[in-house]
């Protein structure tokens, strides 16, 4: 075998253990799941739901959860949420230690307006917060319900439907360094028994 060959040979055999000892590759999980938020009272401005153009909750916290969102203990404090008509894409909240929506400013809807009843319809991002306990999910898609009622001159029922579901690429995942290094040493070993053949 020529010295160039051997090279090459122990060239190629170090670098896919190199590869291999540092880094592979793994998917992170898809969330999937839904929550629902509800607020103590509403901040709004006009005469009814039809002449009212914003809504600010009170005190808004999480209710109910299904799938990867029944991590969120119910009552969680949640930020933001004001719901402004004559800009949807402008909104946004935050489930204190899990992680937050925006809107897209694409694919809002007014689904139901009467005198007593709103419904809207969102399109956004849900991005979880890193270090939380959905840290491990990547940012996707998600959609938002919110639904208000009015009875008499008082806004209530503030609630918020959200949905997840999110696309996970390929996250690097390191190697624990014993091993890395017992690869490592494989390789060294299998160089030196070419060289003793020489």
């Amino acid at each position: 075998m020529s010295s160039l060959k051997k090279f090459l040979a122990v060239t190629t055999f170090t670098v896919g253990i190199a590869a291999f000892g540092f880094s592979t590759l793994a998917n992170a999980g898809t969330i999937n799941g839904s929550l629902t938020l509800g607020s103590f009272g509403v901040t709004d401005n006009g005469q009814d739901l039809m002449t009212r153009t914003s809504y600010m909750p009170n005190t808004l916290f999480t209710g109910g959860t299904t799938g990867d969102f029944s991590v969120i203990p119910g009552f969680t404090s949640v930020s933001g949420g004001t719901l402004d008509l004559n800009s949807l894409g402008t909104f946004t909240f935050t489930i204190n230690g899990f992680g937050t929506f925006t809107d897209s400013g694409s694919g809002n809807a007014i689904t139901t307006r009467d005198a007593s009843n709103l419904n809207v319809f969102l399109l956004g991002m849900f991005t979880p917060l890193a270090g939380g306990a959905l840290g491990g999910f990547d940012a996707g898609d998600s959609s938002v319900r919110v639904s208000l009622t009015r009875t008499g001159n008082v806004t209530s029922g503030f609630s918020i439907s959200f949905s997840g579901t999110e696309a996970s690429p390929p996250v690097p995942i390191t190697v624990p360094e014993p091993v890395s290094m017992a690869l490592l040493g494989t390789g060294l070993l299998g160089l030196g028994l070419l060289r003793r053949r020489a």
